[in-house]
């Protein structure tokens, strides 16, 4: 099982430096171009605050937590306004529900029990798995990763649920002093973007320099199609990417995310960790025999 001198794309920036690591163990070559970031301003943190008080306000049947770093930012809001400890103790009561290990891992630091992690973690899944529980006339808060999806509160509220949500960090090509903070506190090592290195990283997979790219999020996969966008590169970079690079993501959200870019996803972890998809793309080099070619 390797990869061979294969040149793998890590587009995440946090755990890059983690991930490029596991690459080289498999005998392949990192090829480090975070696509993402993440930006805490204050207007965000006064909204971090308020969420934090409407749970305390309202009665919460169900939470759910989108990412750690979300995680966190809530808790950091909370504890500034001094009402830390109250939050604990209500969601310490109610139904809460990570999207995935990660944001229930930061639930635990603050001895918070997460009592369900969808196996779809989709907003389409997580909508369906609510629906199961029984959301009519139930207060459902969401605390999003970034950005909204209006799919899964539409859902919910045609089912009769009343609809909380908040972001507590926004998506960006630059890593913000703030945004790289929460990274650092929650223990992520990161590198930061550079939007000049993902324009080079997009000439590189139309020459054939790259024989594959990693996704380990949805953002990291819109933000590199929105970068290309701006520079009319678009269309050929999901040309050269359907074409000639093998192209890996972890969980259905990311997945989702290329195809809605119309980009086919080759690989998909079973088990969504970053050690397990590399060795899902040596399987797949197994099985095909070689790398795509252009």
């Amino acid at each position: 099982m390797s990869l061979s001198g294969l040149v793998v794309v890590v587009t995440g920036s946090r755990r890059a430096s983690e991930l490029a690591h596991i690459i080289s163990s498999f005998g392949g070559i990192p090829y480090v171009a975070p696509t993402i970031g993440i930006e805490v301003n204050q207007g965000m943190n006064e909204e971090a605050g308020y969420f934090a008080y409407q749970i305390l306000k309202e009665k919460v049947d169900y939470a759910v937590f989108m990412t750690g770093p979300g995680v966190y930012s809530l808790m950091s809001a909370a504890r500034n306004l001094g009402i830390e400890k109250e939050l604990i103790q209500i969601l310490q009561q109610v139904t809460v529900i990570a999207r995935s290990l990660k944001p229930k891992d930061a639930l635990a630091m603050h001895g918070i029990k997460t009592k369900i992690v969808p196996k779809d973690n989709t907003s389409k899944g997580i909508a369906q798995l609510l629906r199961g529980l029984g959301v009519a006339g139930k207060r459902v808060f969401i605390l999003w990763h970034g950005s909204y999806s209006s799919e899964l509160k539409t859902e919910l509220e045609a089912e009769g649920a009343q609809v909380f949500e908040s972001s507590t960090y926004m998506y960006s090509t630059d890593l913000k002093e703030n945004g790289a903070q929460i990274l650092k506190t929650m223990g992520y090592e990161y590198i930061p973007p550079e939007e000049t290195k993902v324009l080079k990283l997009i000439e590189d997979i139309s020459i054939a320099h790259t024989g594959a790219i990693t996704f380990t999020s949805p953002p990291a996969a819109r933000e590199l199609f929105k970068i290309a966008s701006q520079h009319g590169l678009n269309e050929s970079l999901r040309e050269s990417l359907n074409r000639g690079v093998i192209v890996v993501a972890i969980g259905p959200s990311t997945r989702k995310a290329l195809e809605e870019n119309d980009v086919h996803v080759d690989v998909m972890p079973t088990m969504y960790k970053m050690g397990s998809m590399i060795k899902s793309l040596c399987d797949y080099l197994d099985n095909e025999g070689s790398p795509k070619m252009q």
